[in-house]
């Protein structure tokens, strides 16, 4: 067991670096609106990926103008989309910004004619090179965060303009208070983080489970944070489908972690919370319904409650890192060899 990591000084300044880039995420929607826009494609590799959940669950939900798929950012590049033309707007995440596979498809999209928004920290890099508009946050270790927000507000212009002003009104009211409310969360969900830990630290597997957006957060724990950080098995599972399958695996000692925002979806994790009460005792919950979130609206906080749970998780992790002794910056593969 080590020390719990403080949580970065820099923190509300990252992500208020994030925030005050509204203007500029609205000027680009305005540019692909005018090009006649009819798809967005939200595109990243990993983490980068599963942050762009929340945006797009605003998007499938409530504007009608233009479609809106989420895809993994080889996907783009191999599928070659019918609609990835000059009427498409791709958002291409990377924190690097020189993820080959993220920098391929953000070129391949630009020649197709799409108008191309790169979220990456500052700096030059291929991501920004290749992109029309560099949306961009500090290089420090408050990652996941800033790229939430940027998506955020992209979906957030996307939907003023196109008829869903009040949708984005809401959202509009909460973001300005997202570094405080944010940084609020590390500490508030304390209590959850040594929960988790103590069901998961020497586990052999780990379910994880989330609905509608938190899926995407369910996949960051068990991929990104657990067997890439951590290198330990864990698999996540869509809430939807916990009782189609997977939830003949739980038994009294099966660590079960489900994470739960405060979005329409959220009774698809309630129900396997109570199931999870029921027939195991290593239930852990990561909900956002229990943090303050201080400046956040009431109004506001169901879509933006899904940013304060990848926060949250991202605490979650230090809790468990701390006490398997594992830094979560230790890679086998990643960045050391051909792959």
């Amino acid at each position: 067991m080590t020390a719990l990591i403080p949580v970065p000084d820099d923190f509300e300044a990252s992500v208020q670096h994030a925030v005050d880039q509204d203007d500029k995420a609205r000027k680009i929607v305005d540019e692909a609106l005018e090009k006649g826009l009819e798809r967005v494609y939200l595109v990243g590799c990993g983490g980068s990926h599963f942050g762009t959940y929340p945006a797009f669950d605003l998007l499938d939900r409530y504007a009608s103008a233009f479609t809106t798929q989420r895809i993994t950012s080889a996907e783009l590049t191999s599928r070659n989309p019918v609609g990835l033309n000059e009427h498409a707007l791709v958002v291409a995440a990377s924190h690097s910004g020189n993820t080959p596979e993220t920098v391929a498809a953000a070129k391949f999209a630009r020649e197709k004619g799409a108008t191309v928004v790169g979220i990456a920290r500052e700096g030059e890099s291929g991501l920004a090179e290749a992109s029309h508009l560099h949306l961009d946050y500090p290089d420090t270790i408050t990652v996941t965060e800033p790229k939430l927000v940027h998506n955020e507000q992209i979906a957030a212009a996307l939907l003023d303009r196109t008829g869903a002003t009040d949708v984005a009104a809401k959202l509009r009211a909460g973001i300005p208070a997202l570094p405080g409310a944010l940084r609020a969360v590390k500490d508030e969900i304390a209590d959850a983080g040594e929960r988790v830990a103590d069901i998961v630290a020497d586990a052999e597997l780990t379910y994880v489970v989330g609905g509608g957006p938190a899926y995407g957060m369910a996949k960051m724990m068990a991929w990104c944070y657990f067997q890439e950080m951590q290198w330990m098995d864990a698999a996540a599972i869509n809430g939807g489908d916990f009782f189609h399958g997977p939830f003949e695996r739980i038994l009294e000692n099966t660590p079960l972690v489900v994470l739960q925002a405060e979005d329409d979806s959220r009774e698809l994790g309630e129900r396997v919370v109570r199931f999870g009460e029921t027939y195991t005792s290593k239930l852990g919950v990561v909900d956002t319904a229990t943090l303050s979130l201080p400046g956040i609206p009431a109004e506001s906080r169901p879509d933006l409650s899904v940013i304060a749970l990848m926060s949250a998780e991202r605490r979650v992790l230090d809790h468990v890192a701390a006490r398997r002794g594992h830094d979560t910056s230790v890679r086998r593969y990643m960045y050391k060899v051909s792959y």
